[in-house]
């Protein structure tokens, strides 16, 4: 037990501070006066970030007062772009600290200061967005163009549909405030803002929510537990490992990845359930509310709502739920569990990088070189995260062709074995973002032959060939329709 402990001290220390925030979530929502909640969630916030990091706190401190300082002294029209500069910039110097003489932080740290990356770039590009937004309203001022952009809102909200320009004071609440910083989840300043302006949290069922959001995380915990001690990491680098049959070797990814999604869930679940006790993320149902985003629906007839009202209407969490882990286990494509996996951030790198970067063929490159930079500098990342596009590009011809317009048992069948490759790619990359150094990912790639690029290429091919000969036989096929 000790040695067990001694082992996982780091691990113990975060999972007691994220229960911590949970469970003072309702005294902290309890607080009346806004100003009062404000410095009480950030000086909260501070002290963990102490906690955790030690001396190393200074990083996550020190950087997000410089993203602060650079959105506040720069124009809105540019503060965006200098501020992802120097937010990235201040992370590649964190991560290569000991190339400068100073000691390397915690991976605890580094999680915080992930966050804190995501939280003061993603402030500035709303500020960004939605004065861009007004801009563009201003010079639209016309009164068929103000019905139109009326109409729009009620049925579907733009991204911006006010001006977000926070002070200085308030952009260091919204730093630092202690919901979401350990892991996460990622959400907006506005929603940020909502918190404190509007009745939501006092009405939703935040108790009664956390409960419901909690119940799976023993099961998670007890899982990874035994998968990481059954099938533990380090044996793929083992003599033992390399003697084992090919199908062993091929196969044991899947319980590794399988012991990581345990890990993820049980952290993604803890961080969400600070939220729900918080109560930070609640909005009424109507809004059809969206990870990371908040309402997409009628936002500003929301915010108008009465007391009354908000008390007698029904809430939901999803603007703060990260990960769908019925979705992560059972989705069909790669595509599909991309879109359920770790969502707050597939959020950010959304609307941050693919939707604003400039250069319109490039823009899935630069998502995912920003995603993989923002994880870390090791191999396994690049391994993991760049090689997606290559199995999309498969799927995508095989979904087209025999999956998306299938039915019965021949659907399930197709979708089961698209599943299974799904999996069996997700596991193959995970071992490299497990593995993270190239030479020990090329231990184990070498030790199953670098087969799984070599069955990529292969579906590649064929696939695009079955594409070819379909889009042969249509024409042929629509003509004998017309000649009959």
């Amino acid at each position: 037990m000790l040695s067990f402990i001694a082992k996982n001290k780091n691990d113990i220390i975060y999972l007691s501070l994220l229960l911590i925030s949970i469970s003072i979530g309702p005294y902290y929502r309890g607080i009346k006066s806004v100003p009062t909640k404000k410095w009480a969630g950030t000086v909260f916030g501070i002290l963990l970030i102490i906690v955790v990091s030690g001396y190393s706190a200074i990083h996550p401190i020190l950087s997000a007062t410089l993203g602060i300082f650079a959105i506040k002294l720069t124009s809105i029209r540019y503060c965006h772009i200098v501020t992802f500069f120097l937010m990235f910039g201040y992370l590649f110097f964190f991560r290569l600290a000991d190339k400068f003489g100073l000691p390397l932080s915690s991976g605890q740290t580094n999680l915080i200061e992930m966050i804190i990356v995501l939280r003061v770039v993603g402030v500035a590009f709303e500020m960004n967005g939605s004065w861009l937004a007004m801009k563009k309203d201003k010079k639209n001022d016309s009164k068929d163009v103000k019905e139109k952009d009326s109409k729009e809102i009620k049925d579907r909200d733009d991204d911006f549909v006010e001006l977000i320009n926070p002070n200085m004071i308030d952009l260091f609440h919204y730093s630092f405030n202690y919901v979401g910083l350990l892991t996460g989840p990622y959400y907006r300043y506005r929603t940020f803002d909502d918190y404190f302006q509007l009745p939501f949290s006092k009405y939703a069922d935040c108790f009664g929510a956390t409960i419901n959001t909690l119940r799976t995380v023993p099961v998670y915990i007890s899982l990874y537990l035994a998968f990481s001690n059954i099938w533990p990491l380090e044996y793929v680098l083992t003599e033992g490992h390399n003697n084992r049959h090919f199908v062993y070797r091929m196969l044991y990814p899947w319980a590794l990845f399988a012991a990581f999604r345990q890990r993820i869930y049980s952290g993604m679940t803890l961080a969400e359930s600070v939220c729900t006790s918080a109560g930070l993320g609640a909005y009424p149902v109507q809004g059809r509310n969206r990870t990371g985003h908040g309402p997409t629906v009628g936002y500003l007839k929301l915010k108008k709502m009465s007391e009354t009202e908000a008390e007698n209407t029904l809430y939901d969490f999803n603007t703060v739920e990260s990960m769908d882990v019925w979705g992560c286990e059972t989705v069909v494509t790669l595509r599909d569990s991309m879109k359920v996996w770790n969502k707050a951030v597939q959020y950010w790198v959304a609307v941050v990088v693919y939707k604003r970067f400039p250069i319109k063929p490039l823009k899935v490159h630069a998502a995912l070189f920003v995603s993989v930079i923002w994880h870390g500098f090791h191999a396994g990342y690049f391994f993991c995260i760049y090689f997606c596009p290559f199995y999309l590009m498969a799927e995508d011809i095989y979904y087209k062709l025999y999956y998306k317009d299938a039915t019965g048992t021949k659907k399930k069948i197709m979708g089961f074995i698209m599943w299974f490759l799904r999996s069996h790619s997700e596991s193959y990359q995970a071992a490299a973002f497990l593995l993270l150094s190239f030479d020990r990912i090329w231990i184990y790639y070498s030790s199953v032959y670098h087969y799984w690029y070599g069955v990529w290429l292969a579906f590649l091919i064929i696939g695009i060939v079955l594409q070819q000969l379909h889009k042969l036989k249509k024409p042929k096929n629509v003509d004998d329709v017309k000649n009959k």
